[in-house]
């Protein structure tokens, strides 16, 4: 596990950005459960979009499997994901900003692995995939850690229990967010602003209102963690 974090340390010190909290010391191998049925497809690639409502797209050297799959992927190789089995702050509420800078710049720009949730890439059932996305896991280059084990541990997401999943990923995401809450990091920090409604599987409230100094301080607490937004933000 340390060998794969001095990758990820690596290009954070270039990136002028301090080291986050990837979970040290948890042990985390990358193997693919799938106790429902659920099947993931591997990929190295390269980030060259994050947009602002988080949906990322990557350049893959193996675009005629993609193709030959159905997969909706364009002539010059790059697939258009979402982030598999999380929910991200957008559209101007608390940390939406925060959040998607940090995406942006642990991802932009940067070799990585991906695991697409294959169902999400052929399936039209509007029940598990309603917005007809391409769902998945990403991973930094050589590492085990994905970019939702990181938003997560830094309270800067929440589980999406509605979403299709891989049973290992989403059993360590619960086991991080758990841990989050308690700690009030992040958007737990912010009174009544996750709302854990099982029928909607999770979700942001747009009632909160947050002025600029109680924002600094759960980048503050954030910080105390791991994750230097105010480095992040401001590089």
């Amino acid at each position: 596990m340390k060998k794969l974090l001095l990758i990820v340390l690596a290009a954070l010190i270039l990136s002028s950005c301090k080291t986050p909290n990837y979970g040290a010391g948890k042990e985390f191998n990358h193997v693919i459960e799938k106790p429902t049925g659920t099947e993931v497809a591997t990929y190295n690639g390269y980030v060259i979009e994050v947009t602002d409502d988080n949906i990322i797209s990557v350049k893959v050297p193996k675009k005629d499997e993609m193709i030959q799959k159905g997969w909706a992927i364009n002539e010059e190789g790059i697939v258009k994901i979402a982030l598999a089995s999380i929910k991200l702050p957008t559209d101007n509420l608390p940390l939406s900003y925060e959040t998607n800078t940090t995406v942006k710049k642990l991802l932009l720009d940067k070799e990585i692995t991906l695991d697409i949730i294959e169902e999400t890439a052929t399936s039209v059932s509007e029940n598990s995939n309603p917005f007809n996305q391409i769902q998945g896991y990403i991973h930094l280059k050589d590492s085990n850690t994905t970019i939702q084990e990181v938003l997560i541990e830094n309270g800067l997401a929440i589980i999406d229990q509605n979403s299709p999943f891989v049973k290992s990923y989403l059993t360590e995401l619960e086991k991080l967010q758990a841990v989050a809450q308690n700690k009030s990091v992040g958007v737990w920090a912010i009174d009544g602003f996750v709302n854990l409604n099982n029928t909607l599987g999770g979700h942001f409230t747009n009632a909160t209102d947050l002025n600029e100094e109680e924002i600094q301080s759960i980048i503050k607490d954030i910080k105390a963690i791991g994750l230097d937004l105010e480095t992040i933000i401001n590089n």
